[in-house]
């Protein structure tokens, strides 16, 4: 009997996973020379997109209620 291949949608959310992680630390400035350059050989530039994407949407929303919650 062979291993079940993970279905697509998962493989996808992991490497988004992985990608949110790496554009987090990376912008913040945390991401250590061995573990970048891992990731620009493994990581796919759809889930490096994907996590941008969501990391910029999330410093926006923040931004916003932060703005909000200090004005009014």
């Amino acid at each position: 009997m062979q291993p079940q291949a993970p279905k697509p949608s998962t493989v996808f959310l992991r490497g988004t996973l992985r990608a949110l992680g790496a554009v987090a630390t990376a912008m913040v400035g945390l991401r250590r020379r061995q573990d970048r350059e891992r990731d620009f050989t493994t990581l796919k530039l759809q889930h490096v997109v994907v996590a941008g994407v969501i990391v910029a949407i999330a410093i926006v929303t923040l931004l916003i209620v932060l703005v909000n919650r200090i004005a009014g």
